[in-house]
């Protein structure tokens, strides 16, 4: 097919071609992008890429309000993927002619935003130029010439986490009490991190996400572009307060374990710091498995939990953070130094779980730390279901207590 026979595809009727930087959706997307408080006010956000909305198609999420293709007439043709979805759209009015569809051009395979046979549909469809599209995403580099991208509904997954959920002892369980493996987001601001952490927790069937304050906004846009949009896909407690997460966990009888690194006490318990000093790891420790500390006496040292919470910290600030202020209203300032408190409580009675590690390595990565141990926590808990004795060598827990 050649050129001069590709320009000659006109937008359905249903697009509106957008050329100034003014227009009200224009304004409206870039305000998604930039603001948290407008996503939730609007409870959408961007999502770029045509792949990337076929795959949340495919698990239901069709609340779309705005579906956008890059067009820019004078610079030629418009190509796939953007083609596709124009080629869809013609398709949904009857449009199009027997010589194009015969052309391949509205082809039945292929069209971009078919899902199980259907085609996502919007409330609008618009028609942007590069610049445009590049300032709606806010990408660092210029967009493709031809992207695709879509403004979807924010999925609304607060009930799940409501800890006044009636847990059913019976046969029927609530929604609530599916929650087993739990990722906490404690103060991680980097989105890049967030992003990512959203996708390994995903890929490892990890239940849901609790957002701490002062972590970055899970909708994003640049935690949206680095999950893939899995954070649409992740159900996840937005905002979560720390006094919150300690009544849930209690409800649920989940336990929390903190991400830590592997204190210098334990390297003392066999071989000395001379050892620590010399080896990929201390001399007391396994650096194929997992260090548990801080093991409470109530649970079996031979049998991890199996419902749990795993706590990651900014690498920058540890679990201990920051010491956020009382500040605002007197009401402000007694939830913060309640949340202070819960947190506290927390960490006091939580089960610390490290990687052992190079020690001329700080720290890892946020994001690379909480992979490798969602992917080995799966391992453990799987080992436990399959085998009828937790004693197997292969899945032992290396549980050190300091006192014991």
């Amino acid at each position: 097919m050649n050129s001069k026979s590709l320009s000659r595809i006109v937008l359905p009727s249903r697009f509106q071609v957008i050329t100034s930087s003014q227009n009200q959706v224009v304004q409206r997307l870039e305000r998604l992008r930039r603001s948290k408080e407008a996503r939730e006010e609007e409870g959408h956000v961007v999502v770029q890429g045509i792949k990337t909305l076929q795959e949340l198609g495919s698990k239901g999420h069709h609340r779309v309000r705005t579906i956008g293709v890059t067009y820019d007439k004078e610079n030629g043709p418009i190509r796939s993927p953007a083609l596709d979805v124009v080629a869809a759209v013609q398709q949904q009015e009857g449009g199009g002619s027997r010589e194009q569809s015969s052309r391949g051009l509205l082809k039945d395979q292929g069209v971009g935003l078919r899902v199980g046979g259907e085609a996502f549909r919007a409330d609008q469809y618009v028609a942007v130029s590069r610049k445009l599209t590049t300032r709606i995403l806010g990408t660092d580099s210029p967009t493709a010439v031809h992207e695709v991208w879509a403004e979807v509904a924010i999925p609304d997954h607060n009930a799940l986490f409501s800890a006044t959920t009636n847990v059913d002892r019976g046969s029927k369980k609530s929604e609530s009490s599916t929650i087993e493996k739990l990722l906490v987001f404690d103060q991680v601001s980097d989105p890049g991190n967030m992003g990512l952490m959203i996708r390994s927790a995903k890929a490892f069937s990890w239940s849901a996400g609790w957002q701490t304050p002062g972590t970055v906004d899970p909708f994003n846009d640049k935690v949206v572009r680095a999950s893939r949009a899995l954070c649409l896909d992740f159900p996840m407690k937005v905002g979560g307060r720390w006094k919150e997460l300690e009544v849930f966990l209690k409800s649920r009888e989940m336990v929390p374990l903190i991400a830590d690194m592997v204190p210098n006490w334990i390297s003392q318990q066999e071989g000395g710091d001379e050892s620590f000093s010399t080896s990929l790891t201390p001399a007391a420790v396994d650096p194929y498995r997992l260090v548990w500390w801080n093991w409470p006496s109530s649970l079996s040292r031979n049998k991890a939990p199996e419902k749990i919470a795993l706590i990651m910290s900014s690498e920058h600030h540890g679990v201990e953070g920051r010491g956020s202020v009382g500040e605002g209203s007197d009401q402000k300032k007694r939830e913060k130094d309640e949340d202070r408190a819960a947190k506290r409580r927390l960490l006091d009675r939580a089960i610390r779980v490290s990687i052992p590690m190079n020690p001329a390595v700080e720290s890892m990565n946020v994001a690379a730390a909480a992979t490798a141990m969602m992917w080995e926590l799966n391992r453990v808990l799987d080992s436990q279901t399959k085998s009828a004795s937790s004693t197997n060598q292969d899945f032992k827990l290396q549980i050190f207590n300091k006192h014991s």
